[in-house]
């Protein structure tokens, strides 16, 4: 009995202390644990339909629609008068992990299909497109282009596995275009052709969204013949004296395995990035199949695909004309070699494969500077201006 109340005379005080503590805890002013999260970054949202997560997607094509809808979700390969818009629902396994991207195999496998599509007058479609960006947390729009081979519905499949997978709280806005020519030089002259024209279509979308809607995070991502696409998208812009003023209108540009002239790149494009274009981040290597037989049938070099990795950084002469653009502006330009990583399909579509890319990616979109990536190696060129080079993780 006494060493009870040794002990209870001993805690006692404690105890009381520890109460008082508790108290006065309990009154200060703190941070509810909603308003804390409303407040971190949030992941894609999505709806629950049995074991699928749905997603929903913005889509604008300047495809001709297929009257008789006996084709790839109601779209030929032939170009429109003009853009047709809307909306899709797309269905994904939550098992679905970023692999070898061949949309049919995977909608086969039933890790991906489109579930609905309804089109949407244009002037509704800003409308709802404009309330998408309000309602997100970062007032952000994400414009993802796709190049040369595939139909309406595989590049829709492909935007749906690019924008989950990335896993960010945006409205995601799909620009598609004919780009489904045959696969043979003059199918991919013909698709060339149509990815300028195209860029008419986008140029004039890219216009209303910047002067009506003005989201303050537009990112634009393009990829392969996709690349050709914005770049003309860029030229009809600059020549609308609006977008042409002394404010950016997109706020990053994200050029992977661009299929583009360099010399049309040098031409054009660059003085159309620094009126309109806050940042521009390219992805090239010196290994990609797919541009290097593009460049044999141009006969010239792709942007895309760059000998760069030498012994002596300071040798790199192919990669002098974009190197030599980054120096003129290193705030706003990155060059990012992705050899080292690329085991993708024709060692072309790392911007779907590698999840080396996607890490960066979204390193890049939020203004990450490219020392924070620890997969990124930084190289020194004769003039000081740096160059990186992407690493696996092993």
């Amino acid at each position: 009995m006494r060493s009870f109340r040794r002990r209870y005379l001993f805690f006692a005080p404690l105890l009381i202390f520890c109460s008082l503590l508790l108290t006065g805890c309990a009154l200060l002013p703190i941070q509810t644990s909603s308003t804390y999260f409303k407040d971190l970054y949030k992941r894609i949202r999505y709806t629950i339909e049995g074991q699928y997560r749905v997603i929903n997607l913005f889509y604008a094509t300047s495809r001709e629609s297929d009257e008789k809808k006996n084709s790839s979700i109601y779209f030929t390969n032939n170009m429109a008068k003009r853009i047709t818009t809307g909306t899709l629902d797309l269905k994904i396994d939550p098992k679905l992990k970023i692999e070898k991207m061949l949309p049919y195999r995977l909608k086969r496998k039933g890790l991906i299909g489109i579930q609905n599509i309804e089109k949407a007058d244009e002037d509704d479609f800003i409308k709802h497109l404009s309330e998408a960006i309000s309602a997100s947390p970062h007032k952000s729009l994400l414009i993802v282009v796709f190049g040369y081979k595939d139909d309406f519905e595989a590049t829709a499949i492909k935007a749906a596995y690019f924008a989950y997978l990335l896993d960010i709280n945006t409205p995601v806005l799909l620009f598609d275009w004919p780009g489904d020519q045959g696969v043979s030089p003059g199918g991919y002259e013909k698709a060339q052709k149509l990815a300028t024209e195209s860029g008419l279509y986008l140029g004039n979308l890219l216009t209303r969204i910047s002067c009506e809607i003005k989201p303050p995070k537009l990112w634009i991502k393009a990829s392969s013949l996709g690349c050709q696409v914005v770049c003309d998208a860029f030229e009809e812009m600059y020549k609308n004296p609006v977008c042409a003023g002394p404010e950016t209108e997109i706020d990053h540009v994200v050029f992977a395995a661009p299929d583009v002239s360099q010399k049309e790149f040098d031409a054009k494009f660059k003085e159309h990035l620094t009126n309109l274009a806050r940042k521009l981040t390219t992805y090239v290597s010196s290994d990609d199949e797919a541009l290097l037989m593009s460049g044999m049938i141009n006969q010239e070099q792709r942007l895309g695909r760059q000998s760069i990795r030498t012994k002596e950084p300071s040798q790199m002469e192919a990669m002098k004309e974009l190197l030599y653009m980054k120096s003129l502006d290193p705030d706003r330009i990155n060059v990012i070699d992705v050899t080292p990583i690329n085991d993708a399909s024709y060692k072309h579509g790392y911007y779907l494969e590698c999840p080396e890319f996607f890490d960066d990616f979204y390193q890049r979109i939020f203004d990450k500077d490219p020392s924070v990536n620890r997969r990124l190696y930084l190289l020194k060129t004769k003039d000081n201006t740096d160059y990186w080079v992407l690493q696996g993780g092993k």
